[in-house]
């Protein structure tokens, strides 16, 4: 019996990043869950794809962090979240 072969999503990293930069240019305050919501941004192919999305960006000096709150995202339990702003 075959196995199923999965479908990589290809192009998330280019649309999340360009996702991070529409919401960053609002000036407000934001998370990755607010990428999915204000840009309907799917989720990527493995949770572990957000942390280097948020470090490229904060390397390249587009965002900077600015605390923490309660992750609202479904499926977090609350866990804790970093919160980022565009980068003066």
């Amino acid at each position: 019996m075959t196995q199923a072969i999965a479908l990589e999503d290809l192009d998330w990293e280019a649309d999340a990043q360009a996702a991070l930069i529409r919401v960053a240019r609002e000036g407000k305050p934001f998370d990755a869950y607010t990428l999915t919501e204000k840009t309907d941004l799917r989720n990527p192919p493995h949770p572990n794809m957000w942390g280097p999305l948020f470090k490229n960006a904060y390397r390249d000096g587009l965002i900077r962090p600015v605390g923490y709150h309660q992750s609202r995202r479904p499926g977090r339990s609350g866990g804790a979240c970093r919160v980022w702003q565009v980068a003066a």
